[in-house]
């Protein structure tokens, strides 16, 4: 009765653990910039202030580039201590998150990791490329990936140490090759739909907007990089958008203007922000080997981006009744 009871108890601890990782992941969308920078503020009253204005130097004036470039600043600032630590197990089992590889990978080559859908958060672009929780290095050996997020959340103090830490960098054209150029095996992950994707986020819907989105076709072409479709099956299901039709309004506005939209949602738990507890399979498929070009015309990267297109129905055809669509369900392209 007493180990029962002991053994009730360490699962309790456990769902704890789980709910409190996964809350501090999705305040962090919202607290990324305002907690650091007030914690900071803060610190100017004390008589660490020294240490903070160093800090803000040093940021403002040798580091800030390093974020997506390692041509200038210790970029390689990335550490497999954080990448591994025991917490994002938790964050893993709260969904839980699955990674599945379909074919091997050459370490000797550059992969570009294509995440589709985004989703509200694109919980599995973080759960699979930004930590070890699901065994990335495992599946894939001699391969680093270096995952790419948008340019303004480097902009924080303090969060962007921890996201360089878990080898996240900014998803800006130089950005993007700079992490391409470290050498053999160097990857990145990225989410071509982006944003956009967001506004199209439903459960139970297969939805992707990469219809005019080529630039990932072109990086792709100008470093010889191979792309590699990746599926995330339940990506969708985490959230609900707004029913409500001036939000959507409000988003869309966002989207068109600034690049990026404040994340409107309905979850489950915790005033609705918590994500639903749906199984994520995140499934890698067969690369696309495209031809290494320095200037790619316009009509070689819609070639490419057609190929892709199929490369990713493919994908998604051949593992979506066993993820959850019925046989009849099609991928779209928005």
């Amino acid at each position: 009765m007493l180990t029962t009871i002991k053994h009730l108890i360490s699962l309790a601890e456990i769902e704890h653990y789980k709910r409190g990782i996964v809350t501090i992941f999705v305040l962090s969308f919202f607290c990324a910039h305002i907690v650091p920078s007030v914690f900071l503020v803060l610190l100017m009253l004390t008589p660490l202030a020294p240490a903070v204005i160093l800090y803000m130097a040093w940021l403002l004036v040798f580091d800030w580039k390093s974020s997506y470039s390692f041509l200038f600043g210790p970029s390689a600032r990335r550490s497999e201590y954080c990448r591994t630590a025991r917490m994002w197990n938790y964050f893993r089992d709260f969904f839980p998150v699955t990674l599945i590889k379909t074919v091997d990978l050459d370490p000797a080559r550059n992969y570009i990791f294509c995440y589709h859908p985004h989703g509200v958060f694109a919980v599995g672009v973080f759960a699979n490329f930004a930590t070890e929780a699901t065994g990335f290095s495992e599946l894939f050996p001699g391969l680093t990936i270096w995952c790419m997020t948008m340019p303004v959340v480097f902009a924080a103090p303090v969060m962007r140490e921890w996201l360089m830490l878990l080898g996240a960098r900014s998803v800006t054209t130089l950005g993007c090759r700079s992490m391409l150029a470290r050498g053999k095996g160097h990857s990145i992950a990225l989410v071509p739909g982006g944003t956009r994707d967001m506004l199209v986020a439903e459960p139970g819907e297969a939805k992707t907007a990469i219809r005019d989105r080529k630039g990932f076709v072109r990086l792709a072409l100008e470093n010889g990089s191979s792309l590699v479709p990746v599926y995330g099956f339940g990506e969708n299901d985490l959230y609900d958008r707004p029913k409500s039709s001036f939000l959507r309004r409000f988003q869309q506005y966002c989207t068109n203007k600034f690049g990026m939209c404040y994340p409107f949602f309905q979850g489950d738990e915790l005033a609705r922000m918590l994500p639903r507890r749906r199984p994520l399979h995140t499934v890698v498929g067969a690369p696309l080997d495209v031809p290494h070009v320095e200037n790619p015309t316009k009509e070689t990267v819609e070639h490419w981006h057609t190929i892709y297109l199929e490369k990713l129905t493919e994908l998604f055809d051949e593992h979506k009744e066993k993820y959850g669509y019925a046989a009849d369900k099609e991928l779209e392209f928005v």
